[in-house]
Formats: C-alpha cells, sequence, structure tokens
C-alpha cells in the first residue's frame, strides 16, 4: 500500500449566492497541499480488476462477537416464529468505531407472544441464558459486550431497529419494534441508556421501523411497519392442517389472515411521539416488512416505501403541506411488470445507474423474483429485474434484506441479498433448504459504462460458504480500513460478521455529517462528488435492507484520485460545497463547515 501521503489543508468560507427561495449557499474553498509525493491519478483510475479481487471472510467470533440469536422452536410452528431480528450499527459513544446491537427474542412461542414474554419475565418459564438484545462495544475493531452495562439487554419479542437521535443532544438512541410494545432507549452520553416513555410503545406486531423529518421541524419523526394482526382471531399452529406448501402442511399465513395498519409519529421535540394528525396510510391494512426514506422525485424531501408481503408495495411522496400523497399505484413499484402482487420483505435504494435519482432493489419469496425498479423520474418507477439479470438468478432464493454498497471500491453501487427460507418442514423433507447461501451481483458500470450486474456467489470469498437462514444484513466499516463490512443475522443461530478483505480500486473518501437545523443525525441530506469523468450521489439515512440500522458515515470512492467538487444539501435546504478534497476522513459539520479531518 505504501506509506499514506499527508496533506495540509487551507480552508476558507465565500459566500457565492442566495436563490430566490432564500436559502443560503456557501462554498469551502479547500486548497490541498502535497507533503510528499504527488498523488497518481493513472493508479486511482484503475478500477477495472476490483470486482476480481472481492474476499468476504467470515470473522463473527475472531473479534468478539458471541450472540445466539433466538426466534422461536426448530419447527416455526407460528407465522410469529418466521420473520427474525435484525440489529444496529451505531457509534453510541462517539469514539470513532462502530459498536453493534443485535435484537433477540424468546426460543418458544404461544400464540399470544407478549403474553409469553410476561411470564418469563415473571419467572414462570425456565430462565434461558440467550434471551435478551446484546450489545458490543467496538474497541478498534475487537468487541466487548456491555449489553447489561449499557442497559440494553431488555427481553421482548424483538424484531427490527431504527437509530436516530430523536432529541438533538449529538447522541444516537435506539428504537426496537417487536411484537408487543415497541421501545425507545434514549442514549444518556454517559455509556448508558435509558428505557423512555416516548408516546410510540405500540403493543402490535412492528417489523422495521424508520426516522425522518417529514415536517421539516428539525426532529426526527417516525414511522413503523405492521406485518399480522394477531388480535384479530386465533392464529392457526402447525397440526392444525389448515395451511400447506407444496404438499408439505407449515404454518399459516400472512394470506388468509388480517393485516395492520402502519404508525406515522411526529416528533413533538426532546424525543416525544404522538400519532401523525390526519395521516391516511396503509388502508387496506397490508403485510409490512421493511421500509424506507428515499427522496425518489429529487425535491429535497423524503418519500416513504414500505416493502409488503403479498400485496402491493406502499409509496408514499411528501406533498407541500407535509401531507402524505399515495403514490403506490401510479409509481409502477407497487407490483412487478406484469402487474402482479409479489411479497415484498426487504429494500433498498441508490442510484445505481448513475442518472442521478435513487432507484429500488425489492427481494421477495421463492421461486418469484427479487425486483429492480429503476426510477425515471419523479417517482414513476420501471421493472428491469429481466434485462439486469435478478430474475432468472434470485428465483432459486427466498430474499430478505438487500443492500446496495460498493463493494470493491470501483465508484458504482453493487447488491447484496440476504436469503433463508421460512417454512423448515420443506428442509425436513429434502425439497428445499432452510439454509440458502446469500448473493452478491457486482456492477460493471465502471468498467464498461453500462450498467449491468453478475452474480458472483461463492467466488467472493470463504465468508459466503457460511450459511443460514438469513435475513438481516447490517452495513458498517466496522475496522476502519475504509471498505464496508457486512454483518448478517442468521435465525435461531449466531450471526455472520463478514470482513471485506478485498483490495478496493480506488482510493476512499469517508463523510461525516452533523446535522443542525435540519436534524442531528442528517438524515435526508444528499452528497454529490465529481470526481475525473464520473459524478456520485448518495443520500444519508437511518433503515435500509430488513429490520436493520447502518454505518451513517457515507464511504464514497474517487474514480479522480480526489474529489474535485463534493456538494453537500442538508435538509433544510442549505448548501456546502467543498473542492479539492483528498482521500481521508471529513468531519463535516451543517453551519460551521468542515470541523475535521482524518488522512488515510
Amino acid at each position: 500500500m505504501g506509506k499514506p501521503r499527508q496533506y495540509l489543508i487551507l480552508a476558507g468560507w465565500k459566500k457565492v449566492g442566495q436563490s430566490r427561495c432564500g436559502p443560503r449557499v456557501y462554498r469551502l474553498m479547500v486548497a490541498i497541499v502535497l507533503m510528499s509525493s504527488g498523488l497518481n491519478n493513472a493508479s486511482a483510475l484503475s478500477a477495472t480488476s476490483g470486482q476480481d479481487h472481492v474476499n468476504l471472510i467470515a470473522v463473527t467470533e475472531d473479534v468478539g462477537i458471541s450472540f445466539m440469536h433466538l426466534y422461536g422452536g426448530p419447527e416455526k410452528g407460528f407465522i410469529m416464529e418466521m420473520a427474525g431480528s435484525g440489529g444496529a450499527w451505531l457509534d453510541y459513544d462517539l469514539d470513532g468505531w462502530m459498536d453493534l446491537l443485535l435484537v433477540n427474542s424468546l426460543p418458544v412461542v404461544t400464540p399470544d407472544p407478549p403474553a409469553t414474554v410476561d411470564a418469563y419475565l415473571r419467572g414462570e418459564l425456565e430462565h434461558w441464558d440467550d434471551a435478551g438484545h446484546r450489545f458490543f462495544r467496538n474497541g478498534g475493531g475487537q468487541f466487548e459486550e456491555v449489553s447489561i452495562a449499557a442497559g440494553l439487554r431488555d427481553v421482548t419479542w424483538g424484531n427490527g431497529v431504527a437509530v436516530g437521535d430523536v432529541d438533538n443532544d449529538g447522541f444516537p438512541d435506539i428504537y426496537i419494534t417487536a411484537i408487543g410494545p415497541n421501545k425507545l432507549y434514549r442514549n444518556n452520553g454517559d455509556g448508558t441508556f435509558s428505557l423512555w416513555p416516548s408516546g410510540a410503545e405500540d403493543p402490535r406486531w412492528g417489523t422495521s421501523a424508520v426516522f425522518t423529518d417529514w415536517d421539516d421541524d428539525g426532529w426526527l419523526d417516525l414511522y413503523v411497519a405492521h406485518y399480522v394482526d394477531i388480535d384479530a382471531e386465533r392464529i392457526p399452529a402447525l397440526g392444525d392442517n389448515a395451511c400447506f406448501y407444496r404438499g408439505i402442511e407449515v404454518h399459516c399465513g400472512p394470506e388468509g389472515l388480517v393485516g395492520d395498519v402502519d404508525a406515522f409519529y411526529r416528533n413533538t421535540g426532546e424525543g416525544s411521539f404522538v400519532p401523525w394528525p390526519d395521516a391516511e396510510i396503509d388502508v387496506d391494512k397490508t403485510f409490512g416488512l421493511a421500509l424506507l426514506a428515499t427522496d425518489c422525485d429529487g425535491d429535497n424531501q423524503p418519500d416513504l416505501y414500505v416493502a409488503t408481503d403479498s400485496t402491493m408495495n406502499l409509496l408514499y411522496r411528501h406533498e407541500p403541506d407535509h401531507a402524505l400523497l399515495d403514490w403506490s399505484l401510479i409509481s409502477g413499484s407497487g407490483f412487478s411488470s406484469s402487474g402482479r402482487e409479489q411479497a415484498g420483505m426487504g429494500v433498498t435504494s441508490a442510484d445505481y445507474d448513475g442518472d442521478g435519482d435513487f432507484d429500488l432493489f425489492v427481494t421477495n419469496f421463492q421461486h418469484d423474483y427479487n425486483t429492480l425498479y429503476r426510477n425515471m423520474g419523479e417517482c414513476i418507477f420501471d421493472d428491469a429485474s429481466e434485462q439486469l439479470g435478478f430474475a432468472v438468478t434470485s428465483r432459486a432464493y427466498m430474499g430478505w434484506a438487500p443492500q446496495f454498497l460498493d463493494i470493491d471500491g470501483d465508484g458504482d453501487q453493487d447488491v447484496f441479498v440476504a436469503n433463508g427460507h421460512v417454512y423448515p418442514q420443506m428442509s425436513f423433507e429434502g425439497l428445499e433448504p432452510w439454509e440458502q447461501r446469500n448473493l452478491l451481483y457486482v456492477n460493471e458500470i465502471a468498467q464498461t459504462g453500462e450498467a449491468k450486474f453478475h452474480e458472483m456467489g461463492e467466488d467472493a470469498g470463504p465468508g459466503m460458504d457460511d450459511l443460514g437462514s438469513s435475513r438481516a444484513v447490517l452495513l458498517a466499516d466496522y475496522d476502519n480500513d475504509a471498505d464496508l463490512d457486512l454483518l448478517i443475522t442468521n435465525i435461531s443461530r449466531s450471526p455472520t460478521l463478514l470482513q471485506n478483505a478485498g483490495e478496493m480500486a480506488l482510493p476512499a473518501l469517508r463523510l461525516s455529517l452533523i446535522g443542525r437545523s435540519g436534524n442531528r443525525s442528517a438524515y435526508g441530506a444528499k452528497v454529490v462528488v465529481d470526481s475525473g469523468d464520473t459524478s456520485q450521489i448518495f443520500e444519508l439515512r437511518g433503515s435500509d435492507g430488513y429490520a436493520g440500522s447502518n454505518d451513517p458515515r457515507l464511504l464514497i470512492y474517487l474514480p479522480g484520485g480526489v474529489a474535485d467538487r463534493l456538494q453537500v444539501t442538508w435538509r433544510n435546504g442549505e448548501v456546502t460545497t467543498l473542492e479539492q478534497i483528498a482521500p481521508g476522513w471529513l468531519l463535516l459539520d451543517e453551519q460551521r463547515g468542515l470541523i475535521a479531518r482524518k488522512e488515510p
């Protein structure tokens, strides 16, 4: 790799104009003086072989992560036992290293999961040592469990996580969804969390959640997806001879059961939430599993997308008065290209084709295909799955969390998909495997100029051989070596941490953002980076994939060796522009500008 170059940064603010709409635009002029040999742009541009060096290695126990996920019994006799749990990466102590939360449940479920949890807490059931969430502090790439000390070893029938600074005190807070009351844990800033009565303790079956500042007031609001209404009627169990799949009796649902309405909350300030007034959402009571907040029409306002199981996926556009406009049917992203409902289980978003807007990738049930929706502009989507090869390669797998990421550091967006069955009976009968390999699609646009994907399979490294019935995929650069690693949760077994040990094709710029008037987490901020002849666009958001939250730091690879121009459009419309930025780690504040830099 050679000795890292050193840079001297000379910065000054210059006002460059004011739009008719009011927000001031500032440009931060950054002069970079090379203190050693000049940057070799020719080597920086050699991205042609990056995909040949993808090497994912399973290092879970080696780095100190010891966790057994509990989510019902081995037969999965109730539908409540199939969804699994996620987790979150967050820097809870602000030391620059991503810490890890893994959500847990219980090894036994009844038709009333909250009652099962209560019975366990009262001591009426056997005390399982593995119950309760797990929290691991990252100490420079090695992890130490601090669940009890941090106040996070709570026992619930846990599902998903959303992370965000709900009280704008500079420390990330945690919201965990469950079957039973969802819970908000506020970060006390001293290494501990406190369970906080937030007003968002919904007792229904919460799956995924997302924080977003919907009304531009600087406070993070909250959307929660709900799955089946477990109180509507008795949930059929395995042994009732009620439901069959390929001639084999399995648990019932979701079809034939009653769905449940999603929840949308407004943050009133200081971490208190109330139902959004007059919000009409999920009127058909869909089976919501995954969601994200993404700006699909380029108006610098978040839109909301919900991947739903066996029903039309939902898309709500942000109206000027902060109302939600149901765009599900019109958008083209509610159904497949043939107009069919699919079984949406996970969703991610990025600009995979380099045209400047955010596309969607939705995973679906086995024997169907995962769907890539190309954004044609104004939140109108086209199903491009077949022409890009996803329709054929994904049918043999049951998709859960997808994630867009630049796995090889060549400046384009690749796709990782976690897979796992929901019916262990199919594996018992030798028909379909419970544990399934995950998929990695490498984008070829950096090499060919055309967005095309090929699936690498086991060629992506020995870590791809670590099979499970996977659910969530959580992205983070846990070892701070300028590439993205992947934590995969597996239902009813330990997770898999895949260290990205491949050589990145290009130098990297890591960007940490601090919002001010437009929410402290800076969720909703958009970043455009011009480097060489390539322009890339990114969006800072918390939740993505399925039931989890990713590293909030943006990792951007530079085809030209430096960022010729970096523009951040903050959530409130303010714009910060930096020029001639070398690889390294930047901390950028909405009001103060560039406040810290670390060399690569």
